[in-house]
């Protein structure tokens, strides 16, 4: 059975897509079998992989779709995923509506990463519902760790209410600039309170992560060697070997 990871921070711009779609790409180069869903109706993921936006999302039947890497498909976003959302708010199960549909891959795939819109609407809910692990990119401010404390607490809620076996694998320090005080003491809070649940891998500030998704490619496609390359390999091999 595979490993359902959510990639989740309701605060945008802190690294959430290029966390999912460079940890999938480096999981595939490992030889997983991965798996990444577009939860997300910007669609930047489906982008990046090499898909667009397509007719069918997941809830919607939407199938696997392979990528330029191998070992690595994507589900793509559909053009309609705000209205299918809407639909979901109207039905009994639709918090369960992407637990449902993820079923009959999780026997076929090592790693599944779901990628989550900037909010806590019904889309995250589902995602939340529907995986095992958490991972949460939280870029070096102060503000982001806020977002951070609202996102536990509504996962807290989740488990409360929805008896949901979640856990937080990790959370994913990006943006970060070793040289700046402010970086530094966010970062040390954050490992001084969650200890090991932090990657010890930082994510830089780094150009050829800002350019990659511009030309529609991965950072181990795009610019492998560059330090956003290097950390987002390092992260991903501490995710493999707490798998195992």
């Amino acid at each position: 059975m595979s490993v359902v990871f959510a990639i989740s921070n309701q605060k945008g711009g802190v690294g959430k897509t290029t966390s999912v779609v460079n940890l999938a790409g480096y999981c595939a180069l490992a030889g997983k079998k991965t798996l990444v869903i577009d939860n997300d109706p910007q669609g930047n993921a489906s982008s990046v992989l090499g898909s667009g936006l397509a007719d069918k999302s997941v809830y919607e039947g939407g199938v696997p779709s392979p990528t330029r890497l191998d070992g690595l498909l994507v589900i793509p976003a559909s053009h309609d995923l705000h209205e299918r959302e809407r639909s979901l708010a109207q039905g009994a199960q639709g918090r369960l509506a992407l637990r449902s549909a993820l079923a009959p891959y999780r026997s076929a795939f090592d790693v599944i990463f779901i990628d989550c819109p900037p909010n806590l609407s019904l889309l995250p809910m589902n995602a939340l519902l529907a995986c095992d692990r958490l991972i949460l990119p939280v870029q070096c401010e102060y503000f982001a760790m806020e977002g951070m404390a609202q996102l536990l607490a509504f996962v807290q809620d989740l488990r409360d209410t929805d008896h949901q076996v979640l856990t937080l694998h990790g959370i994913l320090l990006t943006m970060h600039d070793h040289r700046h005080p402010l970086c530094r003491d966010v970062e040390a809070q954050i490992r001084q309170h969650f200890g090991a649940k932090t990657f010890a891998t930082t994510i830089p500030r780094d150009v050829a992560l800002a350019a990659a998704p511009s030309h529609g490619k991965t950072i181990l496609e795009h610019d492998p060697l560059s330090a956003g390359g290097i950390a987002y390999l390092a992260a991903a091999k501490e995710l493999i070997d707490g798998l195992e």
